[in-house]
């Protein structure tokens, strides 16, 4: 049988050893090194579009725009985004004021852990749990994102800090230790006063991130076990636990009548969580292939998703892993002890987020387990010299070497995920837009001033956030091109100006379409690879003369000058049509466009269409060259005719032709 450890909080705080201090010191400054150290400019490569989301929010809430949920990016819970926004005013606006507040968070959590562990374990397994939990992978990587998540089990940790400082005071409400006793007094008020403060927090949660909504459920069940199997110490406390509840509630009300008052705020929620809906049909099969996944995470085979981890990997090494099974069997062992059954009922609460949605494991949605996942492993190297029958110093000092192995492990372990295999991956560089971050970099120290075209993923919305965030000169003329796929070509440019030369760019991981290379080429803009991206530079005056000449102004904004054939040869042959156009912007657009191709039969029947602009209008400026390029393949061939114009798409309308038509007919296609 496992001998019983001893609370720590029956020491006192004045017991504590230096040299704990010192090493609590040391795991704190350690975590700071891999929770800052290039976090603006070496890893993540560059700005994902959710941190930047985020900004936007923050930037409103500067703005005077306040409320405890936005319902914009997928609906975000308002806590973060306050911190996020103090950090911008104090900062300004940079991908290091973003994600401080996140790495704080994450070293808080240290200490708050450490707080925690001590007061149940000891400061033993205390020091070896926030140790691990200073180098895991997991930890370190959303300490180091501008994301909100991070924030959940720091505020759950001072939840369950001051609940089991209230529990574990004395029956008549005196404090254990005599520390605690000069401080605090002896009356049951301060027992009152720590549950409230355990409930406080535990409501603060809410504010923080979607998987929070497991805290209540866990705080439940945690107490129903104490009603159970702990009664005797339960009647004693019970009128704090009433106040912990009661608290609880009160702060979480606002959240829960909002979302009450605006069920669609949350609809991201319908899009992952198909294995909760097949549950409440009756279907388990999602759910027990989700937990097998989740027991699995640890030791075996890790979130899938390159976007929250490198994808596969578990959150242990193989003996580290082994250790955290076997703790996790001891702590099974040992159930009716209350330290114990909370760390287990804990990380079974903490997994409910993913255990009922999508892509299981989810390390996002299990972020609240942080807390107690570390303990388990620690708790068993604590108990090994136990089971030994040698001298009982060699096998304790045998055990805490194993852990400095462990630790160091993991140490280079986590530096080669963090900065050298999670960033390099191509779909990390994707949805961390990596060039944009490198062409930042270029524009800033580059002397010329021209305006520059950049490609990216989301030109419409976030592109131009995304450059000012990571640009130190804001007095560039820049436009914006590309679109959201990280497989499909690009099919549009912008030539800025053409008759003074132009900059081109586009991320190197983004190919543009066969003949908007090939034009570029030809006017002697030879692709330079530049890191992350690659620039086209245009230095002599354009002048555009395609094969097909045409002069058709639609409707004052857009002047087509002609076309030619993507591929070299005939425009259209029987399988396929490819084709250049080229416009000329004569006047800026607010409203949105879009480039339609038609192909038609004889009897004016659509027999495919091509619908797309990768340049959209808010970033023409008057004189600017758009080419587009259009793809359209047939199954058989039929006699064709290609209608070609402009529309709205945010209503239909098309614009129109200075004799009224509405589009313009390409008579000779094949030639």
């Amino acid at each position: 049988m496992l001998a019983k450890a001893k609370p720590e909080s029956e020491k006192g705080w004045q017991q504590i050893e230096a040299h704990h201090l010192w090493w609590v010191v040391l795991i704190l400054f350690m975590a700071a090194v891999f929770r800052l150290y290039g976090i603006s400019d070496i890893s993540p490569p560059g700005l994902e579009h959710d941190e930047v989301a985020n900004w936007l929010i923050d930037r409103a809430i500067l703005d005077g725009r306040h409320g405890i949920y936005f319902a914009e990016a997928y609906g975000h819970e308002a806590g973060f985004h306050y911190l996020q926004a103090f950090s911008i005013a104090l900062l300004g606006d940079h991908a290091l004021a973003l994600r401080l507040p996140a790495s704080f968070a994450g070293l808080l959590l240290i200490a708050i852990q450490y707080a925690l562990t001590r007061r149940l374990f000891g400061s033993k397994v205390a020091l070896l749990s926030t140790a691990f939990l200073a180098v895991l992978f997991w930890p370190v990587f959303y300490s180091r994102l501008g994301l909100r998540a991070i924030l959940l089990p720091l505020l759950s940790g001072f939840s369950l800090y001051f609940w089991w400082k209230a529990w574990c005071m004395n029956d008549q409400g005196s404090a254990a230790g005599k520390f605690d006793a000069w401080l605090y007094g002896r009356t049951t008020s301060v027992t009152l006063v720590w549950f409230g403060m355990a409930g406080v927090f535990a409501g603060l949660t809410l504010y923080t991130y979607m998987a929070a909504r497991a805290v209540p459920i866990y705080f439940a069940i945690f107490i129903l076990y104490l009603i159970l199997f702990h009664r005797s110490r339960f009647k004693y406390k019970w009128r704090g636990i009433v106040i912990f509840v009661f608290l609880l509630a009160i702060v979480a009300a606002p959240l829960i009548i909002f979302l009450q008052s605006n069920p669609g705020a949350e609809y991201r929620i319908t899009e992952i969580d198909a294995p909760l809906r097949a549950l409440r049909s009756g279907d388990l099969r999602p759910v027990l292939e989700n937990s097998l996944k989740i027991i699995r995470m640890f030791g075996f085979s890790g979130d899938p998703l390159w976007r929250q981890n490198v994808a596969g990997r578990p959150v242990f090494g193989p003996l580290l892993a082994l250790l955290f099974y076997l703790g996790l069997l001891a702590a099974l062992w040992r159930w009716r002890d209350a330290r114990y059954a909370f760390s287990l009922l804990w990380l079974g609460t903490a997994a409910i987020p993913s255990l009922v949605t999508v892509d299981a494991p989810s390390s996002i949605r299990m972020i609240n387990a942080l807390l107690v996942v570390t303990v388990f492993p620690a708790l068993f190297i604590h108990i090994i010299p136990k089971f030994s029958t040698k001298k009982r110093t060699l096998s304790t000092g045998m055990a805490y070497l194993l852990a400095l192995v462990l630790i160091t492990t993991h140490i280079w372990w986590m530096v080669n995920g963090i900065f050298h295999t999670w960033p390099q991956n191509e779909e990390v560089q994707f949805v961390w837009q990596a060039a944009l971050t490198d062409t930042a970099v270029f524009l800033d120290n580059d002397s010329d001033r021209g305006p520059v075209a950049i490609g990216g993923w989301s030109p419409a919305a976030l592109d131009p956030e995304t450059m000012f965030l990571s640009m130190r000169k804001q007095d560039l003329d820049l436009r914006f091109f590309g679109s959201d796929s990280m497989t499909l070509p690009i099919t549009t440019i912008i030539v800025p100006e053409p008759e003074n030369g132009a900059r081109i760019t586009r991320p190197t991981i983004r190919e543009l379409g066969s003949g908007l290379e090939a034009q570029l080429v030809q006017w002697g803009a030879l692709p330079q690879v530049m890191g992350n991206f690659v620039l086209y530079e245009i230095e002599e005056p354009l002048i555009v003369q395609p094969k097909h000449e045409l002069q058709a102004t639609f409707d004052d904004e857009l002047q087509l000058l002609g076309f030619d054939s993507a591929a070299g040869g005939p425009v259209c042959s029987a399988e396929k049509c490819s084709l250049l156009t080229y416009w000329r912007v004569l006047s800026p657009v607010i409203e949105p466009r879009r480039f339609f191709l038609h192909a038609v039969d004889d009897t004016g029947s659509v027999i495919v269409q091509f619908d797309a602009l990768d340049a959209p209008a808010i970033h023409w400026r008057a004189g600017d060259l758009l080419i587009q390029e259009y793809l359209l393949d047939f199954e058989t061939e039929v006699p064709l005719e290609l209608q070609l114009g402009v529309y709205d798409p945010s209503n239909g309308r098309r614009l129109p032709l200075a004799g009224g038509q509405d589009h313009i007919s390409l008579k000779t296609p094949s030639k």
